[in-house]
């Protein structure tokens, strides 16, 4: 008998591996991560609702609920509204380390998914990559919290100042809407009003409000 000591798992790492997968998966579709903010900000909510505010065809859209389903984030509740069942869809988070700390949220799915329909998001991809949202986030949150300029925004991220003011506004928008759904987000305090004429034109909206 081998006298090696047996490989211990901690108690969460099942439900840690499982929060990897899947904000790996939000993170690999962005109509998928479009639609599965529109659930998170507006649970409950019913399919037809969510596809209408998103326009995505209905075989679409129940495609992604059942994707989102089967991923554990998203849920058919036994309740309905106008005769269509509500769907209510939870806050999914994790940490990745490497030489330093990021911490993966509902902001950063939703500005993803936001890529699809945001013209300014899209050219920000394009021209640097879908890793490069996750510093142009950070950056903006800090601009949110009065803590630098959109020129200096654009001095941390290394970017003309023009493609700074329009990437920060672009996620600000999203930020707005999401932030209070984000608990990755629950210490941050904004500083910078967005205006309601911007917020508008992003692309979540409360039914709500």
């Amino acid at each position: 008998m081998s006298d090696a000591p047996a490989s211990v798992q901690p108690p969460d790492a099942g439900h840690t591996a499982h929060r990897f997968f899947v904000i790996q998966e939000l993170l690999g579709t962005p109509e998928l991560a479009r639609f599965y903010t529109d659930l998170l900000i507006n649970s409950p909510t019913t399919i037809t609702a969510a596809r209408e505010r998103q326009d995505f065809s209905k075989s679409t859209a129940y495609k992604y609920a059942n994707m989102l389903a089967e991923l554990g984030v998203a849920e058919e509740l036994d309740e309905y509204e106008d005769g269509s069942a509500l769907w209510r869809a939870d806050p999914v988070s994790g940490d990745w380390t490497d030489e330093i700390t990021l911490e993966f949220g509902p902001a950063i799915i939703a500005v993803y998914g936001a890529t699809s329909v945001d013209d300014d998001l899209g050219l920000y991809v394009d021209r640097h990559g879908k890793a490069a949202l996750a510093p142009a986030v950070m950056a903006t949150i800090a601009y949110l919290e009065g803590e630098t300029t959109r020129r200096g925004v654009a001095d941390d991220l290394g970017v003309p100042a023009v493609e700074a003011i329009a990437v920060t506004q672009a996620i600000e928008r999203v930020l707005a809407v999401v932030k209070n759904f984000d608990p990755t987000l629950s210490d941050v305090a904004f500083e910078v009003d967005v205006h309601e004429r911007a917020l508008e034109q992003g692309p979540y909206q409360r039914a709500d409000e």
